[in-house]
C-alpha cells in the first residue's frame, strides 16, 4: 500500500497569514493561519506547526525532526490523518502547514470537557478511525511507525459537543515517526524512550529492539482514554510510568464502565499485552471495533 513518491510542495510565506497560537510542544508552537494558493483565492484556515530554535532541543534535533515529519506527510493520505498542505523551509523559522482542525484535540475533549456527554457510539467511532489511520501507516510500503500515538496527537475536525456531534478523529504530528529501510530488513537505530511517558509500550523505556506494536500499546492506552476518559497512569508521577509499565502494571480495570462492550475491553487488554509479539495487528484492530459496532446496531464509517 502507498506510493512512496516523494509530493513536495515548498510555500512562499507571503501566501500566508499567521493568527494565534492554538497549541505548543517543546519543539515547536502550532499558529492558526490562512492561506491562500492564489492573492484572488479566497483564505483557507490552515494550521502551522512553526519549528523554535530557541525550544529545549538543539537546532540539529529540531531539523530531524522536521525532515522527518516532512518526509511522511508528503508520502501518505488517509481521511484519518492530518493531511499536509505545504512546507516552508528556505529559511528559519521552519514551517509545517496542515488542514485546520477546528475541534481541538480528544485530550481536551476527553479529560477537560467532562460535562460533554459522549455516546457509546461516539466513542466507537473516535476508536475505529485512530485504529483506521493506523493501519494504513503500518501497512504503507514501507510500513511507517508513528511512535508518539496519544490522545494530545488525535484531532477532530469538528468541534463535539453534544451526542449527536459525530466525531471524525485525524491523527497529527509525525515529528516522531519512522518509516522502515527501504531495504524492508530492519527499522535501523531506534531512540529509546521515544514518545510520551504515559503512552509509550515498556520495550521502549528498557532500550530493547522494537517495532509496530509499540503503536498498538499506544493505542491501548487511547482505548482507556475513550473508554474510560482518564489520563493512563494519572496518579503516578512520569518518571515513575516506565518503571511501572516495565513491571506490569496497567490501567484499572475498575475504570471501564459496566455499558463497555466487552469486545473491546478484552482488545484493549490484549493491545497492552507485556509481550509485543502477543499484542494484535491493526487490521484485526479494526475489524474487532468494527463487528462491535455493528452488534450494537451502529453504522459503521468505512
Amino acid at each position: 500500500m502507498g506510493d512512496t513518491e516523494l509530493w513536495y510542495a515548498e510555500l512562499d510565506v507571503r501566501t500566508l497569514t499567521m493568527g494565534p497560537k492554538i497549541g505548543s510542544g517543546c519543539t515547536a508552537d502550532v499558529f492558526l493561519g490562512e492561506y491562500r494558493k492564489d492573492p484572488s483565492d479566497q483564505p483557507c484556515k490552515v494550521a502551522v506547526k512553526q519549528i523554535e530554535w530557541n525550544k529545549q532541543t538543539s537546532s540539529k534535533a529540531n531539523q530531524r525532526a522536521f525532515d522527518r515529519e516532512v518526509a511522511i506527510m508528503t508520502k501518505v493520505q488517509h481521511p484519518n490523518l492530518v493531511g499536509l498542505i505545504g512546507i516552508c523551509s528556505i529559511a528559519p523559522p521552519l514551517r509545517v502547514v496542515t488542514e485546520y482542525c477546528s475541534g481541538g484535540c480528544c485530550f481536551e475533549l476527553l479529560h477537560n470537557q467532562e460535562e460533554i456527554v459522549l455516546s457509546l457510539y461516539q466513542q466507537c467511532k473516535m476508536c475505529q478511525d485512530v485504529a483506521k489511520a493506523m493501519e494504513y501507516l503500518h501497512k504503507f510500503n514501507p510500513p511507517i511507525i508513528h511512535r508518539d500515538l496519544k490522545s494530545l496527537n488525535l484531532l477532530l475536525t469538528n468541534p463535539v459537543e453534544n451526542e449527536t456531534s459525530m466525531p471524525w478523529v485525524k491523527v497529527s504530528d509525525f515529528g516522531l515517526a519512522r518509516m522502515k529501510d527501504t531495504a524492508g530488513t530492519d527499522w535501523g537505530k531506534m531512540t529509546i524512550a521515544a514518545g510520551t511517558c504515559h503512552w509509550m509500550a515498556p520495550e521502549v523505556f528498557s532500550g530493547n529492539h522494537y517495532d509496530l506494536k509499540v503503536d498498538v500499546y499506544s493505542y491501548s492506552m487511547i482505548l482507556f482514554e475513550i473508554l474510560c476518559r482518564e489520563i493512563p497512569f494519572e496518579e503516578a508521577e512520569p518518571a515513575e510510568v516506565g518503571r511501572l509499565a516495565l513491571e506490569g502494571a496497567r490501567p484499572d480495570m475498575e475504570a471501564v464502565p459496566p455499558d463497555c462492550p466487552p469486545h473491546l475491553s478484552q482488545l484493549m487488554q490484549l493491545c497492552w499485552d507485556r509481550n509485543p509479539e502477543c499484542r494484535p495487528e491493526f487490521p484485526y484492530i479494526v475489524s474487532v471495533v468494527e463487528e462491535t459496532m455493528t452488534m450494537l446496531g451502529f453504522a459503521v464509517q468505512r
